[in-house]
């Protein structure tokens, strides 16, 4: 059975501003995750035991791309505490 991913997380990112010919002119770097408690964007910590992806997602009015970061258990094969 499928683990599901939940709790999207929106990430915040920004232009790049380096110029490098490798760096495409629209690539965008993460600068954290957005969070309620907080007025700027909070790091983003990977935790283990966990799977995470990072998806996008288009704002229908502004076509504006977003992206989200959602995490799921990990399915661990033989487990030290087994």
């Amino acid at each position: 059975m499928a683990r599901p991913y939940g709790d999207p997380l929106e990430i915040v990112t920004t232009p790049v501003v380096a110029q490098s010919p490798f760096i495409p002119n629209d690539a965008k770097i993460v600068v954290g995750a957005v969070a309620p408690a907080s007025p700027d964007p909070i790091p983003i910590v990977l935790l283990p035991g966990f799977e995470y992806r990072l998806r996008d997602w288009r704002n229908p009015d502004t076509h504006e791309a977003h992206w989200l970061l959602e995490r799921r258990k990990s399915a661990q094969q033989g487990d030290a505490g087994e």
